[in-house]
């Protein structure tokens, strides 16, 4: 079962499958994917991750029921520290802290984000666990699929892609956190916001996939 399944009043399954077998990951699951390109994912998705603690704070900030912030701060708590895992990754690629630290993002890496943040400060209770907690939900399972590749085709060892398996383990701590928060937000109305929040949350998502697979690299750039 996928995030919010309960829930949702759309069926998800072809997006979802959209986004888990995105020409992306098949191509690192079948060792195609050139190195360059490795290396944008990984400076990419750093911008993302780069907002993590940003956007679980304002979470917290913007909800006043106590015991809803004592979930959402428990559902932080397993995140901390995981940027390095990613740091860990590139360097591995062969990417240094000040390519991390300089990172432009790319336009549907903006995307995302700013979808993220306008849910955040426009969106319902619900809408806002949704948008960012079907997003991570996705990224575990698209994690499970890749890390094979990895290891079989880019000479990777298990340290180097501790990135893609913490993922796992931090769906483990998270969803049951985040089904007890959606369980407060079950109406026909709150049903149909979370829906929307989860299918804009897939859709920006692949916008991000796409942007990072048809972005022109120029040679020697990465």
């Amino acid at each position: 079962m996928s995030f919010a399944d309960q829930l949702l009043t759309e069926d998800m399954e072809p997006l979802r499958a959209r986004l888990l077998h995105h020409p992306l990951w098949e191509c690192i699951i079948n060792g195609t994917l050139e190195m360059a390109r490795l290396r944008l994912f990984a400076l990419q998705d750093w911008w993302l991750v780069h907002q993590a603690y940003r956007l679980d704070a304002l979470a917290i900030a913007s909800v006043s029921d106590l015991d809803v912030q004592e979930l959402l701060i428990s559902k932080l708590t397993p995140k901390i520290g995981g940027y390095t895992l990613l740091l860990r990754f590139g360097e591995a690629l062969g990417l240094t802290r000040e390519d991390f630290d300089t990172v432009e993002p790319l336009a549907g890496c903006m995307a995302l984000t700013t979808f993220f943040y306008w849910m955040l400060t426009y969106g319902s209770i619900g809408e806002k666990l949704a948008a960012v907690g079907a997003s991570e939900d996705i990224f575990i399972q698209i994690c499970a699929r890749v890390k094979p590749g990895l290891l079989q085709h880019y000479g990777l060892s298990e340290e180097q892609v501790e990135f893609f398996t913490a993922h796992d383990v931090i769906g483990e701590r998270v969803g049951p956190i985040d089904e007890a928060l959606l369980q407060r937000y079950r109406t026909p109305t709150e049903r149909q916001s979370i829906t929307r929040a989860v299918r804009l949350s897939h859709e920006f998502e692949l916008m991000f996939y796409d942007t990072i697979l048809t972005t022109p690299i120029a040679s020697g750039h990465l």
